[in-house]
């Protein structure tokens, strides 16, 4: 193998790597896992390291956590393989090309992990990314009258969370906020709704959700499970 050829596979690896993490944290998050701790799982299963036993119940706790992990697993020991075998291929390479610029190749492979840095920072980039693995994600995971939870944080059982409205529970169906009264007897306030192309923000006591609408709520996690109707096999209230 040549030593162009060995650091345009590893180019490729340092790109399948990072967009592997990027989707099985998306896909965790919505079994109900929050960001940071999606990541944290996702990248302790590819490493095979960090994946302690307090925080592994979080993903045991659930089958779709579980597949997800496996899953994960297996792609960490293909990619451990796969870098092993590569490094010792351009070690190689690179004894046999005594002209080979250490230095320049260096610089480039930080110049090119510097740009996808700042592609995955911009907002545009992240949001339409995460959004396509959201929607593929939820068709596979989620039966078609469950509703969808997509955490974002997490406060000791308190959280703040996107649903997507695919069939309007029993305790909100054609009901106003005020007379729904899941803020007085949940804790729920509903923080942004989405409907379409239309960011509400500042949401009307007499606001009717509907479906397809994507509800950004705030408040206790056994509360909106209970409210929306998500089943709770797919949540730990140890998040």
């Amino acid at each position: 193998m040549s030593i162009n050829l060995a650091l345009l596979i590893l180019l490729f690896l340092i790109i399948l790597y990072i967009t592997i993490i990027e989707i099985f944290t998306v896909i965790l998050m919505l079994t109900g896992v929050s960001n940071t701790r999606a990541k944290f799982q996702v990248i302790s299963l590819l490493t095979n390291c960090g994946f302690t036993t307090t925080e592994s119940e979080i993903i045991v706790c659930s089958r779709k956590r579980r597949k997800s992990a496996i899953t994960i697993m297996l792609f960490g020991n293909i990619f451990n393989v796969a870098i092993v075998s590569l490094l010792v291929n351009t070690v190689i390479s690179f004894s046999r090309n005594k002209d080979f610029d250490v230095v320049h190749s260096i610089l480039y492979l930080l110049i090119f992990l510097a740009f996808i840095t700042i592609m995955k920072k911009i907002p545009f980039f992240r949001v339409s990314f995460d959004n396509v693995v959201k929607r593929i994600a939820t068709k596979l995971i989620f039966s078609k009258k469950a509703n969808p939870m997509l955490i974002f944080d997490n406060f000791h059982g308190f959280v703040i969370v996107e649903i997507k409205i695919v069939e309007v529970p029993e305790k909100l169906n054609n009901m106003t906020l005020l007379e729904t009264r899941i803020s007085n007897d949940y804790g729920i306030r509903v923080l942004n709704i989405k409907r379409e192309d239309l960011l509400m923000g500042d949401i009307s006591k007499d606001e009717v959700i509907m479906k397809n609408d994507r509800v950004m709520v705030y408040g206790h996690l056994a509360n909106i499970i209970d409210v929306f109707e998500q089943k709770p096999s797919h949540y730990s209230r140890a998040n």
